[in-house]
């Protein structure tokens, strides 16, 4: 029995091996062949956290396109509004422009740093070009993302007036007009953690920046030659190095500590400061915010910084692309699509508030050119209204001009008071030249002259004290004179070929009626060609319409257009030719 259990035992053994054997075979022959990659399973990568001042579940994309004006400020305005309306906490507004006007631009400034009219997650997408007035309109966005292909600064302001293009500011004037942009600039990098002396670069030329790095914290900071010079023992090499950065352009930008001046100091309460308690309390929230004074290097910085590269020569303006940005610490981030800006955001919806077409036509009807055409159509067809009076076209036509001239600026938010007022009073002065107190010429003149003024008050929008109400009022006076000047020669043509333009004389009446009538047309145009006969001084005839003082009367077998020298003078009373030019024929009321 002992000996069967033995055999048992290993027969057991054997048939352990044999089927581990078995086992381990079908392993090897089930394996993956070497050359084929083994099949796991693919996690989604997990999206970037969204630093919490950043979240957001609605995304409002106000686009910012073209040239920066007043109608860009109020659509803005509107837009912003109306994306609060419907729940947006966070706003990007989409920048492509060229530049613009600095008042509309330090509006808009303004307006994005007003908690109570714009949402502080407030950021500023270049897409693709920011000159000028974007890049001031951009550094007041709480944070700046840009597009592959972005490029944004050189915002010094010019001068440009029509006819002339460009001028050179001369350095006073240039100062006074860079005293509000720097000022805009060194805020917003305040606000935003910024260098002063790298935004003011985009706005002055003369500033020269190198960018040096702490060998022990990798810490970055702006110089300028004097700075450097105490750091390093010696001059700084003139030569821009190229940026080539090391990480993707979705890598958060290197850590650059700004240089910021000292901090205001406040008083010990708001009556000191001549402050409410909550503009008080407002100026103490501003000074927390903004971010730590960096203090001087000095000598006993030395060796423990190395020059990184110079970032802006002292000829030149500061002008980014998008590595530089990032490089500089200004932009966060490059997006090129909406569904970045929502991750961006961790935003569930993104809505686009674009310029309405009303806006765009605003827009068209205070530029410069359309002022002169709606001036030359307004003195064209109010000449020929008053010289030909007709079914009543031109004289509509001239209003319709005259209303578009006024109301588009009005619209704009660039009309004054003052150059409607003139406007106003100049219609009435000639209209009591024409009808009420005729042959004196001073209400006509003096009608004149102000609607002169309140068409040249038209380009204006601005203080007259300040560099560039100026520029409007020279440019509102060549733009003026120009289309007096087109009117003029329109309306000596329109004298001269009216009987050759059919739908002018289609639409204009004749002076003489019935069977007398000669064809000539009639008001002042008749007068100023060669009329058929002359009427002679005392010839008398009898008033067919009231003349008050203009009106008709049948003169001599002629029914002509005349005008009362004296008072009213009825319909069916006797009158006598007193004077007759070239322009107008004067008659007086007959008692004999």
């Amino acid at each position: 029995m002992w000996i069967q259990s033995r055999q048992l035992g290993a027969v057991r053994r054997c048939a352990l091996v044999v089927s581990a054997g078995l086992l381990t075979l079908s392993l090897v022959l089930s394996a993956p062949a070497a050359d084929e990659a083994p099949q796991t399973p693919q996690t989604p990568p997990r999206p970037a956290a969204v630093p919490a001042y950043r979240q957001a579940s609605q995304v409002a994309v106000l686009t910012v396109h073209g040239e920066i004006d007043h109608v860009t400020l109020h659509s803005l305005e509107r837009r912003m509004a109306e994306a609060r309306r419907n729940g947006a906490n966070a706003i990007v507004l989409d920048i492509d422009t060229p530049g613009g006007r600095l008042d509309a631009t330090l509006d808009i400034c303004n307006l994005l740093k007003d908690p109570s009219l714009t949402p502080t997650n407030t950021v500023a997408w270049i897409h693709p070009q920011a000159y000028s007035a974007g890049t001031i309109i951009a550094l007041a966005c709480r944070e700046i993302v840009v597009s592959p292909n972005a490029t944004f600064g050189d915002a010094a302001p010019i001068q440009g007036i029509p006819g002339l293009g460009l001028t050179q500011l001369q350095p006073a004037e240039r100062a006074k007009v860079e005293a509000p942009l720097l000022a805009e600039v060194v805020d917003s990098a305040r606000r935003h953690h910024y260098d002063e002396n790298l935004v003011q670069s985009f706005v002055s030329v003369g500033i020269e920046l190198w960018m040096i790095e702490n060998v022990d914290t990798g810490e970055r900071v702006f110089v300028d030659r004097t700075e450097y010079e105490t750091v390093f023992g010696e001059e700084p090499a003139d030569e821009i190095t190229s940026v080539t950065p090391s990480a993707p352009t979705t890598a958060p930008a290197p850590r650059v500590r700004p240089k910021v001046m000292e901090r205001i100091p406040l008083g010990d309460s708001a009556d000191e400061l001549g402050l409410t308690p909550e503009q008080y309390r407002q100026q103490i929230e501003y000074q927390q915010n903004r971010p730590p004074r960096r203090d001087p290097l000095t000598r006993a910085d030395r060796g423990s910084w190395r020059p990184v590269m110079q970032v802006i020569t002292d000829d030149r303006l500061l002008t980014l692309k998008p590595a530089e940005a990032l490089h500089y610490g200004l932009a966060v981030r490059t997006i090129s699509s909406d569904a970045q800006l929502l991750t961006f955001f961790g935003a569930q919806s993104l809505r686009r508030y674009d310029a309405t077409w009303s806006e765009g036509l605003v827009r068209l009807l205070v530029s410069v050119p359309v002022k002169i055409i709606l001036i030359i159509v307004f003195l064209l067809s109010l000449f020929i209204e008053l010289a030909a009076p007709g079914v009543g076209v031109f004289g509509a036509t001239a209003f319709v001009a005259l209303l578009v001239l006024i109301g588009a600026p009005y619209l704009a938010g660039l009309a004054q008071w003052w150059d409607v007022l003139l406007i106003g009073l100049g219609i009435v002065l000639l209209a009591a030249e024409l009808f009420l107190i005729p042959g004196t010429g001073v209400a006509g003149i003096a009608g004149a002259l102000c609607l002169l003024a309140g068409i040249i008050g038209t380009f204006i929008s601005g203080d007259l004290s300040s560099e560039q109400g100026m520029d409007e009022l020279w440019t509102g006076v060549l733009s003026t004179f120009t289309a007096l000047f087109a009117a003029g020669v329109g309306a000596w043509v329109v004298s001269r070929q009216i009987h050759s333009l059919p739908v002018l004389d289609k639409l204009i009446l004749k002076t003489e009626v019935g069977a007398r009538t000669t064809g000539a047309a009639g008001g002042l145009l008749s007068a100023m060609g060669d009329p058929p006969r002359t009427l002679e001084l005392g010839v008398q005839g009898i008033a067919i319409t009231d003349l008050r003082p203009a009106g008709r009367a049948e003169i001599d077998g002629r029914i002509v257009d005349v005008q009362s020298v004296g008072s009213y003078i009825e319909k069916g009373r006797p009158v006598r030719v007193t004077s007759v030019g070239r322009y107008v024929i004067e008659v007086e009321e007959s008692h004999s």
